[in-house]
Order: C-alpha cells, then structure tokens, then sequence
C-alpha cells in the first residue's frame, strides 16, 4: 500500500540575538575565509591569467568596464571580482603588489591531438587591441587548456606544446588528473596542460586557481632575487671597510695616545652603520615579500598531491630545484645584512668604549688639577686669613690707644696698658673670623 509522504519541517528562522555592538571590523573578517572564489570551468576550456605589477587600479578595471555591464565594478572597494561577457568570464583580484585577470573561455569538446600547434588562448576572446592598452607593466601570464579525462595527453603534444628538458608532469589529486608544463615563455606567456579525470576529485576550477597562483606568485617571489644579488656586492664593499675599522681599532695604542685616531675611526664607523642601515631598509620589504610569496607557491604545490610520471619530472621537483636556490639567496642576504649591522653594532660599542675611556681618563687629570688648584687656593685664603687676623689685631690695638690718650695716663702705664691689650685683641680677631668662616661655610 502506498505510504503518505509527511512533509519535512522546514529548517528554523534563526532569531536575531540582541548581540553588542560589533567590532568595526567584524563584517570584513567574517568574509576574507569566502574571498577570491575560484571561476567555474568546465572541460575542455582555456584559461587566461595576467599579472600587472605598477598598474593603477582605477584605470585598469575601467578598461574591464569597457568591455562592457560590469555591474559588481560599481562597489569600487571590492578587492575582487568575476565578470560575465559574452563568451568568457573575466575576474579579477587586487594584490598588495600587483592586479590579476583570469579569463575563462570555454571549448569545444575536442581532442587533444586536433587542436594543433600552437594551443587555443582565452586572450582571443578579447577585442583587438585591448590587453595593449592596459596600464602597467606584464609580471607574468600564462595559458591554461583545460580538457577532459578521455583526451589524455599525447607524447606528441607535449614534444610540439613543450620544450622537452624542461618539460614537467605529475598526475594530481589521487590520479584524478594530470598537468604539465615546461615553465618556459611562449609568445610572451607560460603555458599549462590540465587534463580533468575523475571528477570526483578537486574542480578543475580549483587546479586551475592554483596553477595560476603557482605561476604568478613564483615570478613575485623572484623580485628578491636580483635585489639580493646586488645587495650581495655592497654587502661586501661594506664588509671589508668594516674590517679595515677593526684592524685599524686593534692597532690602536692600549691607553695614553690615539684618542684623535679613535675620534676619526668612529665617525668612518657611524657612516658604515648608516649604509648598513640604508642598505636594510630598502631590501628588507622586498625580501620579506620574496619569503611570504616562496611560502604561497610551496603551499599550493603541496595541494596538487602530486605523483611522478615516468620520465618526467614533477612541478614542484622542477622549482624546488631551479627556484629554492634563489630563494635561499635571498634568505642569505637578509641574515648576512641583520649579521653585519650587529658587527657594526659591536665594533661601535668597542671604540665608543675606547673613547668613553679617554674621555674619563681627561676628566680624571681635570678634575686632579682642580683639586691641586682648590688646595692652593685654600692654602692661600688661609694665609690672607692669618695676615687678615694680624692687620685686624693692628688696627684695633691702634684704635685702643686712641681710646686710652684722652685718659692722661702716663706714657709706662699706657705702654703696659697696650702691651696687655694686644694678645687679647688677637684672640678676639681670630674668634671673630673663625665664626664668620663657619658661618659662611653653613651659608
């Protein structure tokens, strides 16, 4: 007997909580885990991919605009986007460093074999003239064909598409598809051989996402190369001037002498710092970059899952082999550059230790002969303060007898009067003076 179907509860309307105030930031944090999606593609198509390095944004996504409705180019703000034209899809994404386009256009379901020499390109479905008229300089481009699992990869498509040493290949995925390329530039662009199986493996759209990134993010993170190259070159000027420094401080006399030569030594020692200084500041963002974009590549190569195909080696060997050594220069570079300020750092530390010295040493010789001088000087107050005493003594032994003269006495009285006054005056002047000299030493 039939079963009466019961209708399934439709799923709750969840409720808005009263939730306190959100962080500024909290809408553009909840998004950036769904930022960049991949663009749908479906085997066989052919996928486009340019990076523009100097171009200003504005004037490129109007050209984007040119092409025709872009309605998700009004937001203006939006780090990405994906454009739908007649016949192909374009998308684009804002980089730190550089803008990226990725055109998808789709194919018809044909065989390798018959698509001849050279591969389909997406960039066909542009207009004339437009990838010529875009701002900016071209990092890097590419094409990837993108075809199904029943139109596996000829040896003799690789030998026309390919140049044979450098010809990679690794099946991905678990065996659910395959990928080639030679990493070479053909007509300007690299080319990629995506060969979508089981389609119960990863999308197409997200092996193509990361071949493009693979791409694109190598040649970025290359830019540190030549940069290291040249920094290796002044790094050794630099180096052996610090050198001939610290010779030059080692031939210096242990104490007494050479404090104009240390003088001279620190100023050529302060302009090696600010070259070292100079030197970091304008490679340290480039090698940084270099590291965080080698990092991106690696990781999107390890998502291949890649497995060897006889005879020919895998993407990742191939860059782990050509590209890890420029990386590791650049690596190189950076440490060699943080090594050599610290031995600037130290051999500064060690003259402006030598020069402290000297500078202590003439303090100490002043300041003995200021205590040579303040003892002469008390020496020399002390005997003005005697003769002071003595004068004192003399006039006030004086001013007595002028006292004593209007009282008639006779000259032996007041000679013996006199006589007697004198010690006594003395003692008083020099009670007198010692309170005074307290006193003003309290003062």
């Amino acid at each position: 007997m039939p079963v009466a179907s019961v209708p399934l509860p439709s799923p709750p309307v969840p409720l808005l909580l009263p939730l306190p105030e959100d962080h500024p930031l909290r809408g553009v944090l909840a998004a950036e885990v769904h930022a960049r999606p991949p663009v749908p593609v479906e085997a066989p198509a052919v996928v486009g991919f340019l990076a523009l390095t100097g171009a200003p944004a504005d004037r490129v996504l109007a050209c984007v605009r040119a092409l025709g409705d872009a309605p998700s180019l009004a937001a203006g703000d939006a780090p990405h986007g994906i454009e739908r034209f007649d016949g192909f899809t374009l998308k684009w994404e804002l980089h730190g460093e550089f803008l990226t386009l990725l055109i998808v256009r789709p194919l018809a379901a044909l065989p390798v074999a018959a698509f001849g020499e050279p591969p389909p390109t997406a960039f066909d479905a542009l207009p004339p003239g437009w990838l010529g008229a875009l701002p900016g300089q071209t990092l890097a481009a590419g094409d990837v064909l993108v075809v199904p699992g029943d139109c596996p990869a000829t040896p003799e498509t690789l030998a026309a598409w390919f140049v044979g040493p450098s010809t990679t290949g690794a099946a991905i995925s678990g065996g659910s598809g395959w990928v080639y390329t030679d990493f070479q530039l053909h007509g300007g662009r690299t080319r990629w051989l995506l060969v979508d199986g089981d389609r119960r493996g990863p999308t197409a759209a997200t092996t193509v996402q990361r071949l493009t990134e693979i791409d694109v993010y190598r040649m970025t993170a290359l830019l540190g190369f030549p940069v290291a190259r040249e920094a290796f070159g002044r790094l050794a000027r630099i180096e052996g001037e610090l050198e001939r420094i610290t010779v030059a401080t080692a031939a210096l006399p242990a104490e007494g002498t050479g404090h104009d030569e240390e003088r001279v030594l620190l100023g050529q020692l302060t302009g090696v710092a600010a070259e070292v200084e100079s030197l970091h500041a304008g490679t340290a963002y480039r090698f940084g970059a270099s590291q965080a974009y080698w990092t991106i590549v690696r990781a999107r190569l390890s998502e291949l899952d890649e497995e060897r195909l006889d005879g020919l080696r895998t993407p990742s060997g191939f860059l782990a082999r050509r590209l890890a050594p420029a990386m590791e220069s650049c690596a190189a570079a950076a440490r060699r550059q943080e090594q050599l300020s610290a031995r600037v750092e130290r051999a500064s530390s060690l003259l402006r230790t030598r020069v402290d010295v000297a500078r202590e040493e003439q303090n100490q010789h002043i300041l003995a002969a200021m205590e040579r001088r303040g003892k002469l000087q008390l020496r020399l107050q002390q005997t003005v303060e005697n003769l002071s005493v003595v004068a004192i003594a003399y006039y006030a032994v004086g001013l007595f007898g002028w006292m004593l003269k209007p009282l008639g006495l006779e000259q032996r009285w007041l000679e013996l009067t006199l006589a007697v006054s004198v010690p006594i005056l003395v003692l008083g002047t020099v009670v007198a003076m010692r309170r005074y000299s307290r006193r003003s030493a309290h003062d």
